[in-house]
C-alpha cells in the first residue's frame, strides 16, 4: 500500500486556503513537510485535509499495535476513558493553542478530539499497557524481549554561547512510526516560525521552537514506573494532559520560558524531558517528575553540554538498574563519554555516526526501533535539521528560515 502523505501533484504545488499559505513537500515516502502560514486551527484543519487517508490509516495501525501490546487495549476504549476525564476540555483550558490544532484536525478527519488525543498522547497508552501486564517502557520486543537492545530515546546537545550550537536526537518508538512522519513547518499568526516533528500529525517528538532553539524531547520511563509502583492513576481529575507539554514547548522564545511552561501545573498525565539547545545560552535540561500525593515536581539545570536518556538526572530511584528501560543508564554513560570529547566543531558525520552505534541505536524492529536520528545545527536563531530514518532513504534537510 502506498502511504505517501500527499499525491505527487500536491507535493509540487502551493495551496491557498482561507488566506493561509501552504506548501507540501514529500521528501521521501516516509517524511512529508507541511509548510503553512496561518493559525493553529487552520494548520490542523489543513493537515487533516491533505493527509486524511494516511492519518486514519496510522490510527488503525496504532489500534492494531495496542492489541498486540495488551489484548483488549484499543483506541476506542482509550478515547472513552479520555471522554470520561474530559481530556480535551482540560487541554482547551491549559493550552488553547494545542486544542485549536486538535480541533482543526478533528473537523477534517471527522474523528472526536479525544480519540485523536488518545493516539497523540501515546505514552499514556503505553503506561496503561505496562501497568496491566502488557508491553511497556520496560520492554523492547514481544514476545522475545532482548534487554540489551535499546528501544528508547537518547539526546545530547551543546552550545558555545557565542552563536553556535548543535544537538543530536534519536527518536526510538513503535514500529508503526517508521512511516507517516509529518514535519510541521509553521509560521503562526504571530509571524513566528516553529518546526515540529510528528508522527501522522498527532505525536510531536522534537523540532525547533519559535525562539530558534533546538528542542530535543524524551519520555521519562522511570517516572511513569514510579507512579505505577505507587498505584497512581494515569488520568485523574487534577492531571493536565501531557499534550500541553508536547505542544507548548515549541512556543517558547527563550529557554527559561520552558521552566514557566512546566511549572504552570502541578500534575501531568505523562512525564517528559526536554533538552533545549540555544546558540547564545547554556543548554537547558528540564523534567517533570512524579511527586506522589503532592502531585508533581519540576527539575532542571543548565550546562555547556547536556545528555539525557530515559531516567531522571535529578531524582534517583532504586529500581533504575543496568537493565532498566533498555539500558538507559548505559546509554546515558555512553553519550556523556562522547560529549566529554565533543566540541562545537564536532561534525554532523561524527555525531550521526555515534548515534548509530551501540548502545544507542536500536535498528528497526518489528514492534519498536529507531524511527529517526536527527542532527540539529544552530547558528543564532537559524536552525537546520538533518533527519535520517534508515540506510534505504536519503537524509532529509528541514530548516526554520
Amino acid at each position: 500500500m502506498n502511504r505517501t502523505i500527499i499525491a505527487v501533484s500536491l507535493a509540487l504545488s502551493s495551496l491557498f486556503t482561507a488566506g493561509a499559505q501552504a506548501e507540501i513537500i514529500q521528501h521521501t515516502d516516509q517524511i512529508a513537510e507541511v509548510k503553512f502560514e496561518g493559525s493553529s486551527y487552520e494548520l490542523g484543519k489543513h493537515v487533516g485535509e491533505v493527509a486524511k487517508a494516511q492519518i486514519l490509516d496510522g490510527i488503525d495501525r496504532f489500534d492494531q499495535t495496542l492489541g498486540v501490546m495488551l489484548p483488549g487495549l484499543n483506541v476506542i476504549a482509550l478515547s472513552k476513558s479520555f471522554d470520561a476525564q474530559d481530556v480535551f476540555g482540560k487541554l482547551q483550558a491549559s493550552s488553547p493553542d494545542a486544542a485549536a490544532y486538535i480541533q482543526g484536525l478533528s473537523e477534517s478527519l471527522n474523528r472526536s478530539p479525544n480519540l485523536l488525543l488518545a493516539v497523540g498522547m501515546s505514552d499514556e497508552a503505553i503506561l496503561e499497557s505496562q501497568r496491566s501486564g502488557g508491553m511497556g517502557f520496560l520492554q523492547a520486543e514481544k514476545p522475545s524481549h532482548d534487554p540489551a537492545a535499546p528501544a528508547k530515546c537518547t539526546v545530547m546537545g551543546m552550545s558555545d554561547q557565542e552563536g553556535r550550537a548543535w544537538g543530536q536526537a534519536n527518536f526510538d518508538y513503535m514500529g508503526i512510526n517508521y512511516e507517516g512522519l509529518i514535519v510541521l513547518n509553521h509560521i503562526d499568526s504571530d509571524g513566528k516560525t516553529r518546526v515540529i516533528q510528528t508522527w501522522a500529525g498527532l505525536i510531536p517528538y522534537g523540532g525547533i521552537a519559535k525562539g530558534g532553539q533546538a528542542m530535543l524531547m524524551n519520555t521519562m520511563a522511570d517516572e511513569g514506573t514510579a507512579r505505577e509502583k505507587a498505584d497512581g492513576e494515569i488520568l485523574t481529575a487534577n492531571a493536565t494532559p501531557s499534550y500541553y507539554l508536547s505542544w507548548e514547548a515549541y512556543n517558547i522564545e527563550q529557554p527559561s520560558d520552558l521552566i514557566s511552561v512546566f511549572n504552570a501545573y502541578d500534575e501531568y498525565t505523562a512525564f517528559f524531558t526536554y533538552t533545549v539547545v540555544d546558540s547564545d545560552k547554556p543548554v537547558l535540561n528540564i523534567e517533570n517528575n512524579f511527586g506522589g500525593s503532592n502531585g508533581g515536581k519540576v527539575s532542571y539545570s543548565y550546562a555547556d553540554k547536556k545528555v539525557h536518556a530515559n531516567h531522571s538526572l535529578y531524582q534517583a530511584k532504586k529500581f533504575v538498574d543496568d537493565t532498566f528501560a533498555a539500558k538507559s543508564l548505559a546509554r546515558q554513560a555512553a553519550a556523556e563519554a562522547f560529549m566529554q570529547k565533543a566540541t562545537v566543531d564536532t561534525s554532523k558525520a561524527q555525531s550521526q555516526h555515534f548515534a548509530e552505534t551501540s548502545v544507542l541505536w536500536k535498528g528497526r524492529g518489528e514492534m519498536m526501533g529507531t524511527v529517526t536520528s536527527t542532527r540539529f545545527d544552530v547558528h543564532g536563531d537559524k536552525v537546520d535539521m538533518y533527519i535520517k530514518t534508515d540506510d534505504a532513504h536519503p537524509e532529509v534537510h528541514i530548516k526554520n528560515y
